[in-house]
Formats: structure tokens, sequence, C-alpha cells
């Protein structure tokens, strides 16, 4: 097996089947409650907070089903060392939806930071049971987990704008994740999926820092994937074009401010790519296309292409995030 690393150009290949990705269940909360103010800054990093409520496996969609197993499901529901809130803070005045995902025992402690970007838009990806799963077991791993619905979703106020002004609410997450009294300031990760890979490089082109990141069926380039799309699923499409405030007066210049594609020399962090080969929805030629221009730069990263895999790199989940955990525990300071 190869990885493409460095300034190299092989590949790791390994993977299975297909299935459709957006046939999930939402995880429920009770009522949420005010948060406590942080003493350093006279102001709530989170305004209000509710634990996650877990219903039985059984009543789970078919795709957590398929994917998740009833011991994994039970033993996230029924774990006692790890706490899971439905959170809302403000972003540029907003109230906007998140998950914090932490281990119980906080007391004394400071635990690193993966600030977790979703993918999809609006309704479709958005954060819910098999997400909260992986959490868990990152969780479990030491770390924790924040992750955004992005503005105006999950009963969030404002609008999304597809790497637009939403981009600042991957920003303020991260000021929140460092005010956190059991966070640890100096290793903080992003873990971008699909568009939450796109969110993660409009981020770090803004100067936001991390120790390293990685991007699960990232999107590299959005101008070829809207044009790809138009014909495949016309219907996401015409949300994308929507979503975008400029797109009709900007079109394709507003795509290339959302493409890394057009800026790789922004990426100024340890990278790691991971992308299934049989990907429908982000053809992995764009990996490997930004892989080159990695190279090219003499950039740090890997890509891990798996074979006959799909959009999520679904059926190597404990592969993918393990080898996530290993590309963090590497930037550690």
């Amino acid at each position: 097996m190869r990885v493409l690393a460095g300034v190299l150009l092989p590949a790791l290949l390994a993977g299975l089947v297909n299935t459709d990705p957006h046939d999930r269940a939402q995880i429920s909360t009770s009522a949420p409650r005010l948060a406590r103010t942080d003493a350093r800054s006279g102001q709530a990093p989170i305004a209000a907070q509710s634990p996650c409520q877990f219903t039985t496996f059984e009543e789970q969609t078919a795709f957590t089903k398929r994917f998740y197993s009833k011991a994994e499901y039970d033993r996230a529901k029924t774990n006692a060392s790890t706490e899971c809130l439905r959170i809302q803070y403000l972003s540029d005045g907003l109230k906007v939806v998140g998950f914090l995902v932490k281990p119980r025992d906080t007391a004394g402690k400071r635990y690193p930071i993966i600030i977790y970007n979703r993918g999809g838009l609006q309704d479709i990806g958005k954060i819910d049971t098999p997400n909260i799963l992986d959490f868990y077991e990152l969780a479990a791993n030491g770390f924790v987990v924040l992750a955004s619905q992005y503005r105006g979703n999950d009963g969030g106020e404002g609008r999304e704008e597809l790497g637009g002004a939403d981009v600042g609410d991957v920003v303020t997450l991260v000021s929140l994740a460092t005010s956190l009294p059991y966070a640890d300031s100096k290793n903080v990760f992003f873990y971008g999926l699909s568009r939450g890979g796109m969110m993660t490089f409009l981020a770090l082109a803004r100067g936001v820092a991390v120790n390293a990141a990685a991007v699960v069926g990232g999107i590299y380039d959005l101008e070829g994937l809207l044009e790809s799309s138009k014909q495949r699923m016309p219907g996401i499409a015409n949300r994308v074009m929507k979503l975008i405030p400029d797109y009709s007066s900007r079109g394709a210049a507003a795509l290339a401010e959302r493409s890394v594609m057009q800026w790789p020399e922004k990426i100024t962090v340890p990278l790691l790519m991971i992308h299934g080969a049989d990907d429908e929805e982000v053809p992995v030629s764009q990996a490997l296309a930004f892989a080159a221009k990695l190279s090219d730069l003499r950039k740090e990263y890997e890509l891990i292409v798996y074979a006959k895999e799909i959009h999520e790199a679904l059926n190597n989940r404990r592969d993918r995030d393990a080898r996530i955990v290993a590309w963090f525990r590497r930037s550690l300071r």
C-alpha cells in the first residue's frame, strides 16, 4: 500500500460499495438552557446548550443501521465518560446551532480540539446521528469535538452562503473552543467533510491558526463540480447558485473564491486528504489534481484514496478516522 505524501505521487487503495449518504436521522435534544458566562471574557461563549437525546437503535434510519452497529449506538447512548451537547453560539450576532462532544471529566485537564466542518447544504448533510457516533469515537481518543450546522440551519438564525459570510461560523467556533477552560488552545485541528473541506480551506485562507487539517471527500474546485452537478443533480446545483449571494452578478469569480484549486499557496498547515476512488459526488480527480499542486509547492500533505469507495469513505470510516487521529497527533504541541 502506498500513500500520496509530501511531494510524492503514489496512492493507497482499499475500499468497498455504494449507498445514499443523505438517508439520515437527526439527534433530538431536550429544551435548551442558558450557558454560564466565561469569567475571562465576561460573555457566554455558548449561548445555550442541552444534552443530546438518543432514541432506540431500532428507530434509526436504514443508513445508520447499515454503517453503524447496535453495539456502537448503545455504547454512545449509555456512555458515562463522554458528554454530547447541542449548543447555540453567537456568530456575527446570529444564534448558530452546533454540537459539542467532550469527555465528562474535565477538571484540571485540557484536551486538544477538533473543529468538525460538516458537508452538504441547508438540511442536506446536516449533523445527525452518524456524525455524533463518530464524534464519540474521536472524544474517546482524547479530543473535544465542536461542530457547526452553519447559520440558518437546524433552527439557527441567518442564511447560509455556501462559503461566504458563513465561514465566520467556523472562525467563531475556533474562538469559542479556545475560550473553554478544558480546551488546549495550543492544539486545534480542522476536520472537513465534502463541502466542509471547502469551509476548512476558506477558514485557513483567512489565517485561522490550527495545527493541521484533514478533509474527506473535499471540494477543491467548486466551479467544476457545479458544472457537472447541473447535469447529474440539477436541483442541488440550483440550490447552490441561490445560496451564493453574488452568484448572479459574479458567477465564475464567486466560485473561484471558494475553490482552493485556485489558491493552493494559502494552505500552510499539514493537510491529510482522504477520498473514495468511486466517489460520485466529488470526483477523486479533484483530490489528485490538488495533490499535484501541493507537490509543486512542496507542501506537507498526504492523500489516501480507498479503492471502490464512495463519498465520505463510509465503508472505511474506522480506518479513515484512525488515520485522521494519527495525523492530528503528529502535530500536537
